[in-house]
């Protein structure tokens, strides 16, 4: 209330036009307030469908200009400052990303002290922050009931962007015209956004179709190559690689070998008989390297991009340490281009706004992502309980290929559903650590589990045992 009242008066004060805030702020709040379970679900849904909430009238509050699909990052990220602070909720017990990300989130928001613009710096510290609270929310109610209801909210909630997409690549519209090519965005902002997500849902998607427990695996099997043929309508071609690695990588941890070449011979047909798109735009990038092509050419994806990260390289040097302050590099993009453009590349965003050290706790977030993934994989790779380990560490590869060449890093809408599948890997592993198949790590000795949670583990690990003695006297019989 502290935090949503406020901004509801605020809001509400500058007329008609923003009344709709208004709802979305004081609705959000009360749902929150009243069942923050069904918030969270809810909220879920709404970022899938954040693009179509952003239409209408910008709203411009002193340095803050946003429209009302932007509320989403402020909501999140008022709501969980009132479940931390008013709730006196500790945001550092069961949490590994607490203390890396809260460093590095707390560099960029000091940063706004020398950052060269206030609108854009608090746009992106703000962006920054909403994934980090949702995490933090859901982490905080999870129990074995909600686990499944967030991996069917975020199925529930593709439901309207697949649709629209198929509506979209049917009808020739999308995204403008980009290269020569007519790029499907559904209702996200750009086709970068859309296809990053058809990523992230194509993870949870494959591993449970390879999951030998799954049921329905017709439906499953469809539902991938929706994602796929949508994947490859938004012409985005660092995320065709993040999804190629994904699907090399659960094929291989669940001893899928056959379906590697299978789909390989699929997929190498498909290029000859239908993929000459495909082929054309993958060239695309490599005619840029020519001999006789002007590397930082302004009219090609590729030459502006090189010619960006140049600059960005080359004035890093003038504030090594702490940087130029967040949003910078967007004012960078005004210097170069004559407009606002962001650099379309994490890395040297965050080695130009905030430094050395900004670099230094940016590789510590991603490197204990990894970790949490990997901790209960490298003990039991196989059984429910790793099935989504195996999904967050497929995202998590691909939230590191994607940065170098895209803005994820900035795409809460994006980042958010993988923030939502760290709280679930951390839940399990907190009940692998109980039941002593890994060890416990500092920030989950404290916390208590209920004990009804801990027969299901109990439950879990001899049906995984059972099963995992099956496949070893099948291929005993078979050899």
């Amino acid at each position: 209330m502290l935090v949503t009242v406020p901004l509801a008066l605020a809001l509400g004060f500058g007329g008609p036009n923003y009344m709709a805030a208004l709802a979305i702020v004081g609705v959000g709040g009360g749902v929150f307030l009243a069942n923050p379970k069904a918030f969270i679900l809810g909220f879920l849904t709404l970022i899938a469908l954040r693009n179509f909430v952003a239409g209408g009238d910008r709203m411009r509050m002193g340095g803050f200009d946003f429209d009302l699909g932007g509320l989403v990052n402020v909501l999140a990220t008022g709501i969980g400052f009132v479940y931390f602070l008013v709730l006196w909720k500790n945001p550092f017990k069961g949490r590994s990303l607490t203390v890396p990300y809260g460093a590095f989130l707390g560099l960029f928001a000091v940063s706004i002290a020398w950052a060269p613009e206030d609108r854009w710096s608090s746009r992106f510290v703000t962006r920054l922050a909403a994934p980090f609270f949702t995490y933090l929310i859901i982490s905080d109610m999870l129990d074995r009931k909600m686990v499944k209801q967030v991996i069917a909210a975020i199925y529930a909630s593709s439901a309207i962007p697949i649709v629209y997409g198929f509506y979209q690549w049917a009808t020739g519209q999308g995204n403008d015209i980009t290269e020569g090519y007519v790029r499907v965005n559904s209702s996200f902002f750009h086709p970068a956004h859309f296809s990053m997500y058809l990523t992230f849902l194509f993870c949870i998607a494959y591993a449970e179709f390879l999951d030998e427990q799954r049921t329905n695996r017709g439906l499953r099997l469809l539902y991938i190559v929706c994602l796929v043929l949508l994947e490859i309508s938004t012409y985005t071609r660092i995320s065709w690689v993040a999804m190629f690695v994904c699907w090399v990588y659960l094929s291989w941890v669940y001893q899928r070998r056959t379906y590697l070449l299978v789909g390989s011979i699929l997929g190498a047909f498909g290029l000859v008989a239908f993929g000459r798109g495909i082929v054309a735009r993958m060239s695309d990038a490599t005619t840029v390297f020519a001999e006789q092509a002007d590397m930082y050419d302004l009219n090609t994806s590729v030459g502006w991009r090189l010619y960006f990260w140049d600059e960005l390289s080359r004035r890093f040097w003038d504030h090594p340490i702490l940087g130029h302050g967040a949003g910078s590099s967007v004012m960078l993009g005004v210097e170069l281009f004559g407009q606002e453009a962001a650099p379309h590349n994490g890395y040297l965003r965050v080695a130009y706004e905030t430094g050395g050290v900004g670099v230094a706790l940016f590789a510590w977030v991603l490197l204990t992502m990894l970790w949490q993934g990997y901790r209960l994989i490298r003990r039991r790779s196989y059984g429910g309980l790793t099935l989504v380990s195996h999904v967050y560490v497929t995202m998590t590869l691909s939230y590191v290929m994607l940065n170098a060449t895209d803005n994820i890093l900035e795409y809460y809408e994006v980042a958010i559903y993988q923030w939502a599948i760290l709280s679930l890997v951390e839940y399990n592993n907190l009940r692998a650590a109980r039941r002593g198949f890994i060890e416990a790590a500092r920030f989950e000795k404290e916390l208590e589990v209920d004990e009804d949670e801990m027969v299901e583990v109990d439950e879990q690990i001899r049906a995984d045992d059972e099963a995992e003695a099956e496949r070893e006297r099948s291929k005993a019989a078979a050899g």
